[in-house]
């Protein structure tokens, strides 16, 4: 799920013994076999046990409002099986609730899943229905009509970028269920959620539950509507790519990629109307929140920690989000075929396989040996390159016409001169100081230095340039 923007850089948490262990630890590995992961982790009341998705029947069981239905076997866990609902549910039910039968499993369409969850779980509710997707709502059917757009438009393109570089796909077998809940209330009985996630999409049950009311409509209507537009989009990347045969469901996979995947999927646009941009385009409100961090990484600054700390965190913060798909847009364009051959790899884990035990401080060892085995051993020229790769991206600052702040600094008499623009006043501020730092103490006491603040971001690249070319 995605975090609101102004969290700071993941790397702030991830430190010490994970710099150690990714700059200076051992090499790369091949792969080590796929890890079992507990039920728990799901929120399946299941004990652990022996793993087996081969050679599973389908079985006659009771869905969940207790009416016969032919169901697959997803995963069996010892003697317990997880099985696969006609309308998408991954459900458990015990040895004795499961005949086997010669009957095939059907999937119920868009009609008949709507029909059930409206006279089950949602009485009353509101619905549209499209070939692959259900929407349930209660009001606001502007906010519906756009948010089914999107995702429609979404699933075709998704489609045909995975299509067209062999990644073996299909369309979704199952109905794409979307729930539109009008109140913060109605979303949380759900299931209770920190104040900021604003959807998530469960594996579990198939379905995108989604909250229309945001805390931030009344005082900055522009972010909110930028911010649920692209929690949508990414909450759907991660149903599409579960339900096209990308990822498999209950597998899991490093947190970077299976984040940064979504959020390169998930690039969208509310200059003109919404819109989803398509896949492997720039993610501006992503790069909004890099752009300082690329502007200070130069040089001697980039050693690799930062892509360490990313591909290695057991949960991202929202920049370790931005920084997830930054990753992810480099190595598709740039080791195109290394990324394929690890999505390959770990399209083959099975439910409940995947994932690594986490040590402190929230960190898989597991997954920062797996990158090295695709992606060389030497992060710090890797993070150099990326840094090189989102320098050259045509980025729309999402937020051009709010307040920014110019940083300067400049030795009298001397031609050298520097100035950056800035979002936060305290990064501008932050920024002045360190460059400041590299001075010998008699060229800080003459020094210029300051900060400038502009209504927008044009007024103050506009500063910028005056200022840099001043005599």
């Amino acid at each position: 799920m995605p975090k609101p923007a102004g969290s700071k850089l993941v790397g702030r948490l991830l430190q010490g013994a994970l710099l150690a262990l990714c700059l200076n630890g051992p090499q790369a590995a091949e792969p080590a076999p796929p890890e079992p992961v507990s039920p728990a982790w799901f929120g399946l009341e299941l004990e652990p046990g022996p793993l087996d998705t081969t050679n599973l029947p389908d079985v006659r069981t009771v869905n969940q409002q207790g009416q016969e239905v032919v169901a697959r076997v997803h995963v069996q866990v010892g003697e317990q099986p997880i099985v696969l609902l006609p309308d998408g549910q991954l459900v458990v039910r015990s040895p004795e609730q499961c005949q086997p039968t010669d009957q095939p499993f059907v999937p119920y369409p868009p009609e008949k899943v709507r029909d059930l969850l409206q006279h089950h779980a949602f009485p009353g509710w509101q619905s549209q229905v499209t070939r692959h997707y259900v929407f349930l709502y209660q009001e606001n059917s502007l906010f519906v009509d756009a948010t089914r757009r999107l995702l429609e438009s979404m699933l075709r393109g998704i489609l045909a970028y995975t299509t067209t570089r062999k990644l073996d796909v299909h369309p979704p077998e199952l109905p794409l269920v979307v729930i539109l809940f009008p109140s913060r209330e109605q979303f949380q009985a759900q299931q209770p959620l920190p104040d900021d996630v604003l959807a998530y999409y469960d594996v579990l049950s198939n379905q995108i539950l989604l909250c229309q009311e945001s805390p931030w409509w009344p005082e900055h209507p522009e972010l909110a509507l930028r911010q649920a537009i692209a929690t949508i989009a990414h909450e759907g990347a991660h149903q599409i790519l579960h339900n096209i045969g990308l990822q498999q469901r209950l597998s899991v996979w490093p947190e970077w990629l299976n984040e940064g995947l979504a959020e390169f999927f998930a690039p969208t646009s509310t200059d003109h109307r919404t819109r989803w941009k398509g896949a492997g385009e720039v993610n501006d409100l992503r790069m909004f929140e890099l752009e300082q961090l690329i502007k200070v990484q130069t040089g001697n600054a980039i050693d690799g920690q930062a892509l360490a700390q990313t591909v290695g965190a057991a949960r991202l913060t929202s920049t370790g989000y931005a920084m997830a798909w930054a990753l992810t847009h480099y190595l598709a364009q740039s080791r195109r075929d290394d990324l394929h051959a690890y999505l390959q790899q770990l399209r083959q884990l099975g439910p409940l396989e995947g994932g690594g035990k986490a040590v402190p401080p929230g960190v898989i060892t597991r997954n920062l040996r797996d990158f090295k085995s695709h992606f060389g051993t030497d992060l710090a020229d890797l993070e150099r390159r990326l840094m090189r790769h989102l320098r050259q991206l045509p980025y729309q600052d999402p937020f051009a016409d709010w307040p920014h702040v110019v940083a300067f600094v400049a030795l009298p008499g001397s031609p050298a001169r520097t100035a950056q623009v800035f979002h936060d006043p305290d990064q501008a501020d932050r920024w002045r100081r360190d460059r400041l730092e590299t001075l010998t103490s008699e060229q800080r006491a003459t020094a210029q230095s300051g900060l400038r603040e502009f209504p927008n971001r044009l007024q103050a690249e506009q500063f910028r340039q005056r200022w840099l070319l001043r005599p």
